[in-house]
């Protein structure tokens, strides 16, 4: 009886309920795809380094080297389980052409370091999609995937050469999955060659840096190796990476759409627990007779339920399953870029169990908040639903607000607004979904306009002037440093200049165990970061150090730290507390010279006098002063290093604004259609006073903005209040280098384009549904007649 009851319940309403399943299908599907991205990500990431292996601990190395010191020093070290040096041949993109179709296209505006290897033998390998070590034969080239994605590139394509009047021609045979530098934000990507052409190519073009690459007992012990080993005084003309910090660059793009597919998710669950509820209490009003009879005749409140109950039961385990199903066929589409950053794997089985477990979730609040609202029925009484006729709504005494005497507002805006102002309660579901539809929107493109933004260099580390200039570590670093420095002098283009050097000293950690402290000084240093807390270092005696770094000594501002270098200490107050995702994000900024100590590093930042000729000028310094220093305009530095996070979320964020945009508009369908089948009577005594349609319409658009336009506003203002928090929430759980970010908005959009354009949208909605007024007859007064 209960299924025949549920049967014909859900064919005579068959809009609601199909509206009401789509909310729950939404609704699943999203919370089961985050979970299946998050963790297919980690299981992706792990199968990648299951078999790749990449290292622990890495020391680039530019310049000459023992390997015998380097081996001896290995085995006296009881954490190393295994080590080896890989040899790189270091090109620039200028000297790189991809030719496809006879269309050529160069490389030039890569500002990543590219470094030609050749396979290893059992560690630190550079796979294809499959997982599976590529063995090239000569004339093949495998080309990092996060190159096919910057450029056009396929299998098949040429690749030429040109490098120290060396002419060489490639074929691409695959694009090679790199564990430790698949991401824009290692600012490095490696090109595989053959065992024949790299050897015949190494003494002849580009400079040699090395991967001193080692392998560890147990990952912790990353930072306490890294110490150990700079102290022993061996090569480490170069970036130092963990492998923690090798694992957070290749994750970050897919944690950031995790991150922002949940919080959608969640949203979208709370929209649908809102339509639940207005659907449900809006059948229940339409029963209530049904609901009396039933209570006149003895039927328990819990049998009463149990009938309505079973239906919203149907409906969510319907929608749940029908979600949890798209998304298994779907999920290749979602994770595309997870497929193409770590490889082709099957979806794992804890990504199944996960995900059936959160639609599971998603089923059971449906479940409970149903329950929650049908024990209204339990305070309804006989009398009021067969005598009185009241059901939910306790009629209220009239209400003298004087606003009926107004002479300034028309009676159609007066109509529209008293209904609203005094009613706000049955107008709350159009108020909400268009508060949550703003408000994920916002923290969506506000958080991609903040990678976007040419201030979000502060958070690596780097005031924002216009060209940044980085004279690498070997042997040329003094003579690179001294050519950068003639040329800036000489430069009649140049409003200011700053210049920094990093040096390395000692302290110790928390543990009180001794680590290095790698220190940018100038008297630039430090001014322009985002500071978590005081202020950039001033006194000479003071020193700013990263989030990271205040981490791992424990201290905080105001604290003393003392530094050791040269047969020497220093006593330093901490000044301030900055965010840094470079290096590491292990860093720190400090006005004293340490004029004792040897450069690691030389960095100058550049403001010109025509801001408009960044890039001319980076080119034209680039050709004068050569190899060995990279010369970036500060803008194209930020938005390549995060070009790859920034791509990813612009295609989230569009799906999010599509999703939010049809979600508002059928919510305020069904609404309409709700409102107008029970405000039958007063629509038809309006015609009867006088009322045309087109007034009806014209109130009903009235309300419906009104409320709309506050929903919209309440949403910004949640977004601006909330936004921020809710996303420094997360990145305190990623254990990067960036705890905090102001959100940099786009006034424009967030206030304007956007809000404007659902309204537009709502508005249209309403016109166009209450085009159907015009079947409403007068004798709907007396008859009570239903729409056609």
């Amino acid at each position: 009886m209960k299924w025949f009851m549920i049967k014909n319940d859900l064919k005579r309403n068959k809009t609601i309920h199909a509206a009401l399943l789509l909310f729950i299908v939404f609704s699943a599907a999203l919370a089961t795809l985050s979970v299946i991205m998050a963790v297919q990500t980690i299981a992706s990431i792990n199968e990648l380094y299951g078999t790749a292996q990449p290292p622990h601990f890495l020391q680039m190395h530019k310049g000459e080297m023992n390997q015998d010191e380097i081996d001896a020093f290995m085995k006296e070290q009881e954490e190393v389980t295994d080590w080896q040096t890989v040899a790189m041949i270091n090109v620039y993109g200028e000297e790189l052409t991809v030719v496809n179709n006879e269309k050529y296209l160069n490389l030039s505006d890569c500002r990543l370091d590219i470094g030609m290897v050749k396979q290893n033998t059992s560690k630190d390998l550079l796979l294809n999609a499959e997982h599976e070590k590529v063995i090239l034969q000569e004339g093949e080239i495998g080309m990092p995937v996060l190159l096919k994605e910057m450029y056009d590139m396929d299998i098949g394509d040429h690749i030429i050469l040109n490098s120290n009047e060396v002419k060489k021609e490639f074929v691409i045979k695959e694009f090679i999955l790199d564990s430790q530098m698949n991401s824009s934000m290692c600012s490095s990507t490696r090109i595989l060659l053959s065992d024949s052409d790299y050897e015949a190519l190494k003494d002849r073009v580009g400079e040699k840096e090395y991967l001193i690459e080692v392998y560890l007992t147990n990952t912790d012990l990353a930072n306490t190796f890294q110490t150990a080993y700079e102290n022993a005084k061996l090569p480490q003309n170069g970036q130092a990476v963990t492998y923690t910090m090798i694992f957070l660059m290749s994750a970050f793009t897919d944690i950031t759409t995790v991150f922002v597919l949940i919080l959608v998710s969640i949203l979208l669950v709370f929209v649908a627990l809102i339509c639940i509820k207005f659907t449900i209490l809006a059948a229940l009003e339409e029963e209530m007779k049904e609901i009396g009879t039933m209570k006149a005749i003895g039927i328990p409140f819990a049998d009463i339920r149990a009938l309505y109950l079973g239906k919203y039961r149907v409906l969510a385990f319907t929608g749940v399953f029908i979600g949890y199903l798209i998304v298994l066929l779907t999920n290749k589409l979602f994770t595309q870029h997870i497929h193409t950053t770590f490889g082709s794997i099957r979806i794992s089985p804890l990504a199944l169990v996960a995900s059936a477990v959160a639609a599971y979730l998603v089923f059971l609040l449906i479940t409970f908040y149903c329950k929650r609202i049908l024990k209204k029925i339990k305070g309804v009484t006989v009398v009021d639903t067969l005598v009185t006729g009241k059901g939910f709504e306790r009629k209220q005494g009239k209400t003298k607000d004087g606003m009926y005497k107004s002479k300034i507002l028309p009676v159609n805006w007066l109509l529209g607004i008293r209904e609203v102002f005094f009613h706000f309660k049955n107008w709350i579901i159009i108020f909400t979904v268009s508060s949550i539809a703003v408000f994920m929107i916002m923290i969506s493109i506000n958080l991609v306009g903040t990678f976007q933004s040419p201030e979000f260099i502060t958070y690596m580390g780097c005031s924002p002037e216009d060209i940044l200039i980085e004279i690498d570590n070997g042997v040329h670093l003094e003579t690179g440093y001294q050519k950068v420095k003639q040329v800036l002098d000489e430069s009649n283009v140049i409003q200011q200049y700053y210049e920094s050097r990093r040096v390395r000293v000692h302290t110790t950690n928390s543990e009180k165990k001794p680590m290095n402290l790698h220190i940018d000084c100038g008297e630039h240093e430090g001014n322009g970061l985002q500071y978590l807390h005081g202020r950039t270092p001033q006194a000479p005696d003071e020193i700013a150090i990263s989030y990271l770094n205040a981490r791992e000594i424990d201290k905080k501002v105001g604290d003393t730290i003392m530094l050791f270098y040269a047969s020497k200490e220093k006593e330093f107050i901490i000044s301030g507390i900055y965010q840094d995702v470079t290096s590491g994000g292990y860093t720190a900024k400090s006005k004293y010279n340490f004029p004792e100590l040897n450069a690691e590093k030389y960095a100058f930042s550049v403001d010109l006098n025509d801001a408009t000729n960044v890039e001319q000028q980076s080119k034209e310094w680039s050709k004068i002063i050569g190899t060995g220093v990279s010369i970036d305009p500060m803008e194209e530095f930020s938005q390549q290093t995060l070009g790859g996070v920034v791509q990813q979320l612009m295609k989230v964020v569009i799906t999010i604004v599509i999703i939010a945009s049809l979600l508002t508009i059928l919510i305020t369908v069904l609404f309409l259609k709700l409102r107008l089948a029970k405000e039958q009577s007063e629509i038809a005594i309006l015609k009867a006073i006088g009322f045309s349609e087109t007034d009806i319409r014209i109130q009903y658009m009235i309300k419906t903005g009104y409320v709309s336009l506050l929903g919209l506003v309440t949403g910004i203002v949640l977004g601006n209040v909330l936004g921020e928090r809710i996303v420094n929430t997360a990145l305190q759980l990623t254990g990067f280098g960036i705890t905090k970010i102001d959100f940099i908005i786009n006034p424009f959009v967030q206030y304007f384009a956007y809000p404007i354009l659902l309204l537009g949208l709502i508005l249209l909605v309403v016109w166009t549904v209450m085009s159907s007024v015009k079947k409403i007859r007068i004798n709907a007064i007396v008859n009570n007649s239903k729409m056609p």
